[in-house]
């Protein structure tokens, strides 16, 4: 995990929507849906019949693989 990042046992099941999943990875919404296409990209979970989001220690999990 990212220095500085640390997670209590409620954020680390936290699910974030796409805006907040773009703002985590600093970037555009726009930018993030093109960058959630890809392959390694972690899954989405749904969380409702229209609604989906992603889990914000997958997120940063997927950002500090990126820097290696």
């Amino acid at each position: 995990m990212e220095k500085g990042i640390r997670s209590t046992p409620r954020e680390m099941d936290r699910i974030l929507r796409p805006k907040e999943a773009a703002c985590v990875l600093g970037v555009s919404r726009t930018t993030f849906w093109r960058i959630a296409k890809a392959i390694d990209f972690p899954k989405k979970v749904r969380i409702g019949a229209r609604a989906v989001g992603w889990l914000r220690d997958d997120l940063l999990a997927w950002m500090e693989a990126r820097k290696k």
